[in-house]
């Protein structure tokens, strides 16, 4: 989980050319196919999507934002991922994103009253702030009532008057981050519509609402159905289930304990401590215990007075430029290495052009420097930062080591860019001209597009946006890469999705190829791993407008279809809703044909997939016909009788084929398709049986020579 989401590592910027005459110039690729990369190992997750917590930038594979859990290795760095990459906000909820929350879970005082509301009225109303576990709570609730995993999300734009469980409903709902209007426009016949609903579902629904006063009084005094109040549990209590289900045991919980400064726990676990910031003490123990870490140091890691902090930093470089430049680039970039923070601070300082407090001379007029200046340590120092020890980091063909900057203070880099953009608006078109020029290699240019999402929903009024609109209107393929990722952070916010999906559904239908582009790769990061249905709907519309004669829009949504699938909670549903793509012909079809051979490509190198392709050939759909073929096989004999797609597809299976004879996860998958497209062999298929059929005896090989032996013989 190395390589960030949209990191584009070999792409150089496509060179600048005029126009034909009359019309616009061709547009670029989006460069290189990074999904198709990444994917080398579905087994391996590959998207990593960047949250600022209470770590600083953390792998969110293990977060259940506001509550009680996420998962690192106690010194800043992500923990092995065991539940999804991104909270689900549409769709069905991953049994490992339940179990997660399940797990450690402190349960609060009002956690029996709230069960009891949801048990006998099936609709529950929780309203909290944030940070108080309600969203944590909530899974706990619906998983206690229904004692099953068929859970589902509802996106905050939700219209709960008109909603309905769908053709296959689950056991649970989940509606987290509605908006105000979507409240209080409830009325109690559409509140008594909704119960019904649920009734005959045999569901039950917890909405999250947050506390705002109007919402409170609509839900209590209009619609009589007080919330509970979600106060958030004792921070004993949530420290004490986060160390036992972390070390193992409430045994190892004591030991743990012992080793922290003697006052530290009175000191730091006031009333009212969030559970996020809970499970930020329980992490630096944790740190204490298998680092070795000096238990003096947890004091000045905690992020609790980052936000009072970042001012005073401010204020204390106000006269040094190099300095400030140091602090916004180790903000942005920080956990990068050393060498690149200090890239990027001298590009921000050409770029400031004196507008951090100094002037920077041309580049080729520079006067000489005393090369015995302060040293990287005291510069560090002077910002609140220090390198980290050095990580070894492997690509497919070398090594390398990296230095990374790191603040000493969680949260620090995160607390100064916000009050960086809330208190100083000319500094923060500086930082908006500086990371919309980021570099896209080594993972830069993802970076930039969080920090710039991040920016939005720091942003009011309607033009929060602007800056990433701006990127996807530009001529560029990496601006297209900065805005998608942009609108993938933004996403996160319940009322800037709202936006986000407007802009992206505008402009899916139009013929701009940078806008749809930007949508193809937006729907591969949060915005559309959290809202698969949606991403797939908007995919659809890309492909269905005017042909851009380049490739670009195929490419991205390409990509995107292959970070959908990278998703194993999704892979089914994907499959589902890539069959009718095949049927409809044109870009449509061609797009489903050439995801599926790239899945497959990607796959065959893979261990994980074996057993899922394989129950896919054999399973069918729910409402499927008798006789009609399973999803997976449906798009793996469409992509082989297009003649574009035949020669990946042929390629792939046949790799399946070789390493199957060594490989007995993955023989099955071979005989069940040489079965399944022996059963008509036409097209494309009785080519790669011909195929097969010389590679005996690798598996499906036999299987193969018998199906074309019956097919002789019927001519």
């Amino acid at each position: 989980m190395s390589a960030p989401l949209l990191a584009d590592e070999s792409e150089a910027p496509a060179p600048d050319a005029a126009p034909p005459e009359g019309g616009p110039a061709p547009a670029p690729d989006p460069g290189p196919d990074l999904g198709e990369q990444a994917a080398e190992e579905f087994g391996r997750r590959f998207q990593v999507v960047n949250i600022w917590d209470n770590r600083g930038f953390l792998n969110i594979s293990d977060l259940v934002r506001g509550g009680q859990h996420y998962d690192t290795a106690g010194d800043g760095e992500p923990a092995a991922p065991r539940g999804d990459g991104v909270e689900p906000r549409e769709g069905d909820i991953p049994a490992e994103r339940t179990a997660l929350a399940l797990e450690g879970f402190a349960e609060p005082a009002w956690f029996p009253d709230a069960l009891a509301r949801l048990r006998a009225d099936r609709l529950l109303f929780l309203a909290g702030q944030d940070g108080t576990g309600r969203r944590t709570a909530a899974l706990n609730l619906l998983h206690r009532q229904t004692g099953c995993f068929a859970l589902r999300a509802l996106d905050s734009d939700t219209d709960l008057t008109t909603w309905t469980p769908g053709t296959a409903p689950a056991r649970g709902y989940l509606a987290d981050g509605l908006l105000e209007p979507r409240l209080t426009a409830l009325d109690t016949i559409a509140l008594d519509g909704l119960r019904a609903r649920l009734e005959r579902a045999d569901a039950r629904m917890v909405v999250v609402t947050p506390c705002a006063p109007a919402v409170l009084a609509h839900l209590g005094d209009t619609l009589h159905t007080p919330p509970v109040r979600a106060l958030p549990p004792e921070p004993r209590a949530v420290l004490d289930a986060r160390l036992a289900a972390v070390l193992g045991g409430p045994a190892d919980v004591a030991p743990a304990l012992a080793a922290l400064p003697p006052g530290l726990l009175d000191e730091t676990l006031q009333p009212g401590l969030r559970p996020a910031q809970v499970v930020e003490i329980a992490a630096e123990i944790v740190r204490v215990v298998r680092r070795g870490a000096d238990p003096e140091s947890v004091r000045e890691h905690l992020s609790f007075h980052a936000a009072d902090r970042a001012p005073r930093l401010l204020d204390a470089l106000r006269d040094s430029p190099e300095d400030l430049a140091l602090l916004l680039a180790a903000g942005v970039f920080e956990h990068f290495d050393q060498t690149l923070v200090e890239e990027e601070a001298g590009r921000l300082l050409r770029i400031a052009d004196g507008r951090l407090g100094g002037t920077v001379p041309d580049a080729g007029e520079e006067a000489p420097r005393a090369v015995f200046r302060r040293s990287r340590t005291e510069r560090l120092e002077a910002i609140g930062a220090y390198v980290a020890p050095a990580e070894v980091h492997t690509t497919s063909a070398y090594s390398y080591l990296t230095r990374p900057v790191a603040f000493t203070r969680h949260l620090q880099g995160r607390a100064v860019l916000e009050h960086v953009w809330r208190e100083h608006p000319e500094a923060a078109e500086l930082l908006v001209e500086w990371l919309g020029t980021t570099p896209s290699e080594h993972g830069r240019g993802d970076r930039a597009g969080f920090v710039l999402g991040r920016c939005a929903q720091w942003s009011s009024g309607r033009r929060a946006l602007g800056p990433v609109e701006e990127l996807a209107a530009s001529s560029r393929p990496a601006d297209w890469r900065l805005a998608a990722r942009a609108l993938g952070a933004a996403s996160t916010d319940p009322v800037l999705a709202t936006a986000v999906k407007a802009r992206l559904r505008g402009w899916s239908r139009q013929a701009s190829v940078s806008r749809r582009c930007t949508v193809a790769l937006a729907c591969a990061t949060e915005f559309g791993l959290a809202r698969p249905g949606t991403a797939l709907t908007l995919l659809r519309t890309v492909c269905d407008g005017p042909r851009d004669g380049t490739g670009a829009v195929a490419s991205a949504v390409r990509r995107a279809l292959l970070s959908l699938f990278a998703e194993p909670a999704g892979r089914a549903a994907l499959l589902d809703g890539l069959v009718p793509w095949c049927r409809a012909g044109d870009a449509t079809r061609q797009a489903a044909c050439t995801a599926t051979a790239h899945l497959l490509r990607a796959a065959a190198a893979a261990r994980e997939p074996a057993e899922w392709w394989t129950r896919h050939l054999l399973g069918t759909r729910d409402g499927s016909r008798p006789g009609e073929d399973p999803p997976g096989l449906e798009l793996i004999r469409c992509a082989l009788a297009e003649p574009d797609t035949f020669p990946a597809v042929r390629a792939a299976l046949l790799e399946w084929q070789r390493r199957a004879a060594d490989d007995p996860r993955r023989a099955p998958f071979v005989e069940h398709l040489a079965d399944r497209l022996g059963a008509a062999p036409r097209g494309g298929a009785l080519r790669l049986l011909s195929a097969f059929e010389a590679a005996r005896p690798a598996p499906g090989g036999r299987r193969a020579a018998e199906a074309l032996a019956a097919w002789r013989r019927a001519l």
